[in-house]
């Protein structure tokens, strides 16, 4: 065999065995409920950043303002 024909073998082999390991992946109880769990947990977040996405906003402007605002002055009760 040649140099090309080495790495097109290796290229497969390659592929096949990254087939077999997620099919056994999503074959195994335990890797599915980690994924699902993830899922849940994204979503969860992301309802949480919905609901409360005025005041985030609301605080995240006031602080860039503070931070980038040469003109600012420290107040007492920030300090």
């Amino acid at each position: 065999m040649n140099f090309a024909d080495n790495i097109v073998v290796g290229a497969k082999v390659r592929m096949w065995k990254l087939g077999e390991r997620l099919k056994d992946f999503f074959e195994e109880e335990y890797g599915v409920s980690n994924v699902v769990a993830t899922v849940i947990l994204v979503l969860i977040v992301v309802l949480i950043i919905s609901v409360f996405w005025e005041q985030l906003s609301k605080w995240l402007s006031e602080m860039m303002k503070k931070i980038f605002d040469p003109n600012a002055v420290p107040k007492k009760e920030d300090l």
